[in-house]
């Protein structure tokens, strides 16, 4: 089963960045006048330093990190977006419990987190769309985890098909590495053969490397400690797996998704302000345009951890509640 709290620790995309600061003593261009100074340039000049990251991941990368995340928001729509929801397919009221048995299988395969995520948005694109024998259930669920092995993780992370049918006991039903592959084809024929899946995670990780905190953010009232970042990301991993659990959460874009996420982790460790204009310029989402997402993560996590909510946290209770 998804084990909320303590999957945290699971890997995902992370990186750093700063922002450097203006050497006004090596500036050679003539000053400009004020009409020639935009409102883009006043406001990148005023945005404040992320906190807790030393080297720029377009450094790290030797690549514009940008383009990745134009090209997430245009596939984005490719499993999860308001048109393709559908509360009423067959499948939901035991959705909950494939998604756990795929997150425990994965777990045990040791594959990434996002892998696991990857799979269940291919299970949930096929499974919404047609009615599915139950007694298919468990093959196709386990050939949606391969398939999005073989995509996500490096070929000798991918776990063997024998192994696979031995952990999910599906050669007990009479399973063989052949009938599998039928399996697998049956799945990658219904994706269209279309394996990038962008889920909030992945989204995530862009959002963690470029900046989640910042040098004048104010944690409970104090400076920032070196250690907040780091529990950010945790918290944002945490949101990610929970809101996994719930399929009316893909109601909404990744990226919107992602975004009130990363509002959500901010707030759980009381950060101030909850959101400023370089989350704006890295999101793309004002924080009137993600609140209704928000509350409706918010709410859920109220529902599903009664109590948990109203603590004072901070980073020792994260740690006491198992964020290791």
């Amino acid at each position: 089963m998804i084990q909320t709290a303590q999957s945290l620790g699971m890997q995902s995309a992370s990186g750093d960045c700063t922002f450097k600061p203006i050497q006004w003593e090596r500036v050679q261009a003539p000053v400009q006048s004020l009409q020639q100074i935009t409102m883009g340039g006043v406001e990148e000049t005023l945005e404040s330093k992320a906190y807790g990251i030393e080297t720029p991941i377009d450094e790290q990368l030797n690549m514009c990190t940008e383009d990745l995340f134009v090209d997430m928001k245009e596939r984005q729509c490719d499993f999860v977006s308001p048109s393709t929801f559908t509360p009423n397919a067959t499948y939901l009221p035991f959705r909950r419990y494939l998604v756990d048995w795929m997150s425990d299988v994965g777990e045990q395969c040791r594959l990434h987190n996002t892998t696991v995520h990857c799979s269940i948005l291919f299970l949930d694109k096929v499974f919404r769309s047609r009615d599915i024998p139950r007694s298919q259930w468990k093959l196709l669920a386990t050939a949606c985890i391969s398939v999005a092995a073989k995509y996500e993780e490096a070929e000798e992370h991918c776990p063997p098909i024998p192994d696979l049918l031995q952990l999910t006991k599906l050669s007990s039903l009479g399973h063989t590495s052949l009938s599998f592959r039928e399996g697998e084809l049956e799945i990658l024929r219904h994706l269209g053969w279309r394996l990038r899946a962008i889920p909030p995670l992945h989204v995530i990780g862009y959002f963690l490397a470029k900046g989640s905190c910042f040098e004048d953010d104010t944690w409970q009232g104090r400076s920032l400690i070196e250690k907040i970042p780091k529990y950010v990301k945790k918290y944002a991993e945490f949101f990610c797996n929970l809101t996994l659990q719930e399929y009316s959460f893909q109601q909404y874009q990744p990226t919107q998704l992602a975004a009130a996420i990363l509002f959500a982790a901010r707030t759980a460790l009381q950060l101030e302000p909850r959101w400023r204009p370089e989350l704006v310029r890295i999101t793309g989402y004002d924080e009137d345009d993600i609140m209704p997402t928000f509350r409706h993560v918010w709410t859920y996590y109220e529902e599903q951890f009664p109590g948990h909510v109203s603590r004072s946290i901070s980073p020792r209770s994260v740690a006491q509640d198992g964020f290791q």
